[in-house]
């Protein structure tokens, strides 16, 4: 997610997901948020680079306030939907290795003042500063949602010295910004915790929370093969199938094996691989700024009309007719294959973007709660 925030702020530079990601822009701008997760010192890495790009020493602050929630995935609506600001920091901190791994969230309370308190690891001073501001200004963004005002920011606090840009900090703590203390986070009047939520929807707080724990244990429980071969084959360019001998190569096991864990797990190589290229191109025919040429090129047709084909086949409606009923501006429709059928699901939780891939489980609610997402959206 942290990706998709940086690589939005530099857009708006002018700066292109292929100039900065290079070699692996197709990767992190069609795969589900999930899939893209890099090493923290990849994303240093992304980050100085990003910054030296655009040639913003304040691209952290950037992102953290200006960012779509287009980048944020599950937790944007987690926090959106939420009854409180209380309720919401605490999905924030169960949540939040979906977006930074490696980080924590700390809410304390004393004589009327809360404080949220990021931690995460350190290496560099510049990179720090940057991931720190970027927190920080991402938790500013969420207080100001449940209605924190300038009254009711006491402090923004920062462990690294006040930097040469400093002046860029006024527009995200209302001029309270205090540098070289002893923890990085806010503080606020704690009446604000409590505070009834004027966009609070339960049922659809309810569904996302499922789906987002469903990400969280993916992330969370050991690799099977399956999932090891899902990963690797989403390290490759959308339009590159590798032979099954190769794969197998790759991950470390005989054809026979691999073969056989695909069957036991109800697949063969063929329906997993073309399983995936159907959530790849329903990814990106979510992106406006794909055409549909473009979709086709990216996964390897050699024109439109056999990518409709295709896409009819996985899906039972023709690209034109998905695109139409999930537009990416708004709270649409979604439909997205299960890993377990050709059969299609319906979810209508794309707040900003998000695209949610329903369990079974879930199924029966998906018609009742697009009707309350299309409600909640109207009032608003």
């Amino acid at each position: 997610m942290l990706l998709r925030a940086m690589a939005d702020i530099a857009t708006r530079y002018g700066i292109a997901p292929s100039t900065l990601f290079q070699s692996d822009a197709t990767r992190f701008t069609t795969c589900a948020p999930v899939d893209v997760r890099v090493p923290l010192h990849v994303y240093r890495n992304l980050l100085t680079r990003a910054i030296a790009l655009t040639g913003d020493p304040a691209l952290g602050l950037r992102c953290g306030l200006h960012a779509s929630e287009y980048a944020f995935d599950l937790l944007a609506p987690l926090v959106a939907h939420a009854p409180t600001l209380r309720h919401a920091i605490q999905e924030t901190r169960q949540f939040q290795a979906l977006a930074f791994e490696g980080g924590s969230l700390q809410l304390t309370e004393a004589t009327g003042v809360a404080r949220l308190r990021c931690v995460f690891p350190r290496s560099h001073e510049a990179t720090d500063r940057s991931i720190a501001e970027f927190l920080t200004a991402g938790l500013m963004r969420m207080l100001r949602a449940f209605g924190c005002t300038r009254d009711d920011l006491y402090a923004a606090s920062f462990e690294h010295k006040r930097p040469s840009y400093h002046h860029a900090y006024a527009e995200a703590f209302e001029r309270k910004e205090r540098f070289a203390e002893t923890y990085t986070g806010l503080e606020f009047a704690a009446h604000l915790l409590d505070r009834a939520h004027l966009h609070a929807s339960p049922a659809l707080q309810t569904l996302v929370h499922a789906q987002a724990e469903q990400h969280l244990g993916r992330l969370s429980r050991p690799k099977d093969l399956i999932d090891r071969l899902r990963m690797y084959l989403l390290s490759l360019p959308a339009a590159r199938v590798p032979d099954m001998a190769v794969v197998a190569r790759e991950l470390g096991v005989s054809v026979r094996t691999l073969r056989r864990r695909l069957a036991e797990s109800g697949h063969s190589y063929r329906e997993l691989t073309e399983e995936m290229r159907g959530e790849r191109a329903c990814t990106m025919l979510r992106n406006p700024d794909f055409t549909l040429q473009a979709v086709a090129d990216a996964l390897g047709f050699a024109d439109t009309a056999t990518f409709h084909r295709a896409f009819r086949r996985w899906t039972g409606v023709t690209a034109c007719e998905y695109r139409q009923t999930c537009p990416s501006p708004t709270l649409g429709l979604i439909a997205k294959p299960m890993a377990d059928s050709s059969r299609y699901v319906s979810s209508n939780l794309s707040s900003e973007g998000v695209s949610l891939q329903l369990d079974p489980s879930l199924r029966s609610s998906a018609s009742s709660v697009g009707m309350l997402s299309r409600q909640a959206f109207s009032e608003r």
